[in-house]
């Protein structure tokens, strides 16, 4: 018997000996959401974590070993994934999620609140461990995610997953190795030896968010050479591939996607960032891809922070991007993939002064003949007057790619339009869409208004009619639009540039289920200013969500139009602004209004402005009452906002072109249920709240603000407004009325024309 005990407690013993003999998996915990955020929170406050929440209707599964890799210096190493699904029976196509970190730090976690939220659409998603630099070296990283996708095809019935429709998806340093897995389908020589060698490892698409396609461009080897040499340290590159290119070039070249492309390679879809280093070789492998006929496709998020994903609002147009592209590849009921029509294929020249309207217009035309497709501007400059979109196409301008408006008003027909909440006759926009439903205009490339002649003409023609004493309309000098949609639905802005337009730049009439997502839209005050450069004009438009964009134009952010006069809240051709949101959105120093509610609407409904950034000398929220129009806001959330604007609030009448029609109305407007809260950053005051004398102001709230003011004096007319935790250089503001003729003082627009004179 005590022989049997001291054999069991010298085996228990050996076990303990054992195991204190194997050392734990290194970890590098340096990359996290936490860290990335305290990292770019100066620059960019208006980001706002995305946070893990299991949606209803999604089930999980978490840590669900899906290889052991036997004998490693670790032990018998575990591999886990975690499994998001819907919460039903049915079978679904499958999307396994590498994280990023540099091939070095971070873990599967990382991959968790897009994986929640592309699994409430209608996918399986996967977020998947796999060793790091500090366990193993390339190419075990690749080679676990073989063995992952091998896994999942194995296991496909155990978790309602279609085997044929496995799609891959990495951020950073996980789409570099994501790209790599979709290119190499078939290939033995990335295949490894992992469990499940028997089932193929190919997938059938791949997501790439802002990774690399080829390490052996000249320019990378050459920065990674250059890195080690100054700090005497392997970049991370190079130490997950064995050394610098001339120690370890056949790593270097076996891990680039871009050698390794064959006809059996995956559709590819790239989500990348504003920060070129991180799209090293993409272009080089689309170009191949297009060569061979396989599918793919380019967005840009025009933002300086790299893992994007971790932050709305940019995570939400991610996810908009990815789960589009999941859905071309994988479920037969959504659209099918668009035929391309780039502009040089069918005699279209890159020649910024050679006008070649009538070329382009060809090429729309032809798309709709041949049942829609994608009308594709490439790098180049190319000069055009009105274009005319039809259904079932849309307009994708590549990098490098610029469509340069005419500077001549008769290149622009007029056309049936609407101006200044008014239907008319008006000059036809640079681009024009009629009824064209799912229309899109896709980045990164610019459309460009070419604007300066018609800015200089219109400040002329002030100059004139200040010298004779005559008042001067906005419209007397013939100047387009950049955009002009009319009764849209479904549209999409993405990620594009829209520059100096010659009059408002971008107006939606009538339009419903509008996104405009990532754009830099942008109009100069010198040398000369674009007047009435409106950045986004939303005019009687419902469900609208303006995200993730910088608007920097000679007038006003987002502006809420409807219509104008005393018979507007009758005519059939006005209409209110409702389900509005704003989120995300930086409004740079051009600006006369960042929110502004008019000077044409009659009514505005359920609109939030939330997590912005400022830098102008405008009001952030701006309401024009209009003593000749009946008027409603309502339901107006404002929230969030951090840094540098004019004032809080501007609320003042609006008398510009006043006419009652030769009526006997007395329009009046009624402002209810607004809430200003949580704005810090720097002023010049809370501003004014002081509309039309028998306008009324009810349920309006101004709460958790703390800024820096050059005067504490908040001019407010109405009692009703609610002051709660506002903070003015660290004391309450004075509230104070203002009068009739302080309230012209007061106005915007008035001081900015007043202080700039002239046009310079």
């Amino acid at each position: 018997m005590k022989i049997h005990v001291m054999s069991a407690l010298v085996a228990i013993m050996c076990c303990f000996m054992a195991d204190a003999a194997i050392p734990a998996v290194p970890r590098d915990t340096s990359f996290t959401v936490w860290s990335t955020d305290k990292k770019i929170r100066k620059n960019h406050p208006e980001a706002v974590v995305a946070k893990p929440s299991l949606p209803d209707g999604v089930r999980a599964y978490n840590d669900v070993v899906y290889t052991t890799i036997k004998k490693t210096r670790f032990g018998d190493r575990d591999l886990h994934v975690d499994i998001f699904r819907p919460d039903d029976n049915k079978t679904y196509p499958a999307l396994i999620m590498i994280h990023g970190g540099g091939w070095n730090s971070g873990d599967k976690s990382l991959q968790i609140p897009m994986a929640q939220q592309i699994a409430l659409r209608g996918y399986v998603t996967i977020p998947v461990e796999y060793r790091l630099i500090p366990e193993a070296l390339y190419p075990a990283g690749l080679h676990d995610i073989k063995t992952a996708v091998r896994w999942v095809r194995a296991n496909a019935d155990r978790y309602g997953i279609d085997p044929e429709r496995i799609a891959v998806s990495g951020c950073s340093a996980g789409a570099q190795l994501a790209t790599l897995v979709g290119a190499t389908n078939g290939s033995k020589t990335h295949e490894g030896k992992g469990d499940w060698r028997k089932v193929s490892s190919d997938v059938q698409a791949v997501i790439n968010m802002d990774g690399i396609a080829t390490f052996v461009s000249e320019s990378n080897i050459a920065d990674t050479r250059d890195r080690f040499n100054k700090k005497g340290v392997l970049p991370v590159n190079a130490q997950w591939l064995g050394g610098l290119y001339e120690d370890s070039p056949n790593n270097w070249k076996e891990a680039s996607s871009l050698l390794w492309i064959t006809p059996k390679s995956a559709p590819v879809c790239f989500i990348s960032s504003g920060l070129p280093r991180y799209s090293d070789g993409r272009d080089s492998l689309v170009a191949i891809y297009d060569s061979l006929g396989i599918y793919s496709e380019r967005h840009r998020i025009p933002v300086d922070v790299h893992p994007f994903w971790f932050f709305h609002p940019w995570v939400d147009t991610t996810v908009d991007y990815a789960t589009s592209f999941l859905d071309r590849m994988f479920k037969p009921d959504s659209a099918k993939l668009p035929k391309r029509y780039h502009l040089t294929d069918y005699g279209v020249v890159n020649d910024s002064t050679l006008l070649q309207t009538s070329a382009i217009q060809s090429v729309i035309d032809r798309a709709e003949a041949e049942g829609g497709g994608e009308v594709v501007v490439p790098a180049g400059t190319y000069l055009t007057g009105a274009l005319f979109f039809k259904p079932g196409t849309s307009l994708t301008l590549y990098e490098g790619a610029v469509i340069k408006g005419s500077d001549d008003i008769n290149d622009y027909p007029l056309i049936p339009s609407r101006m200044e909440g008014r239907s008319i006759y008006y000059h036809a926009a640079l681009i024009n869409a009629y009824h064209v439903d799912n229309f899109e205009i896709s980045g990164p490339g610019t459309i460009n208004g070419n604007g300066y002649k018609f800015w200089v003409e219109f400040w002329d023609n002030v100059e004139r009619a200040n010298r004779s004493g005559r008042s001067w309309t906005n419209l007397e000098v013939r100047r387009p639009r950049l955009v002009f949609l009319w009764g849209c639905d479904n549209v999409r802005l993405s990620g594009v540039r829209l520059i100096n337009s010659a009059f408002w730049t971008s107006h939606f009439y009538r339009c419903n289920d509008l996104v405009i997502e990532n754009c830099e839209v942008q109009a100069p005050r010198e040398p000369v200013r674009a007047p009435s450069s409106d950045a986004i004009d939303l005019d009687g438009c419902h469900r609208v969500v303006v995200r993730g964009c910088y608007l920097n134009c000679d007038d006003d952010g987002v502006c809420l139009k409807g219509g104008k006069g005393v018979y507007a809240d009758r005519s059939y051709e006005n209409d209110s602004v409702t389900d509005i949101l704003v989120e995300g959105c930086v409004f740079g120093p051009n600006l006369h209004g960042t929110l502004t509610l008019g000077s044409e609407c009659i009514h505005a409904d359920n609109v939030v402005m939330r997590n912005c950034r400022v830098d102008n000398d405008c009001s952030v929220l701006r309401l024009k009452m209009r003593p000749d129009t009946y008027q409603t806001y309502e339901n107006i959330r404002v929230e969030n906002i951090t840094g540098r604007f004019g004032t809080l609030v501007e609320i003042l009448p609006w008398k510009q072109f006043f006419t009652l029609e030769g009526s006997n109305e007395h329009p009046v407007g009624l402002i209810r249920n607004v809430c200003i809260s949580n704005v810090s950053g720097s002023c010049e005051s809370l501003g004014v709240i002081a509309a039309n004398a028998d306008d009324t102001v009810i349920d309006f709230t101004i709460s958790d603000i703390d800024v820096r003011a050059k005067t504490c004096i908040f001019r407010c007319n109405y009692p009703e407004v609610r002051l709660d935790n506002v903070k003015v250089n660290g004391k309450s503001p004075d509230i104070l009325p203002a009068d009739d003729e302080m309230k012209d003082s007061l106005n915007f627009d008035a001081v900015d024309l007043q202080q700039g004179k002239n046009k310079m």
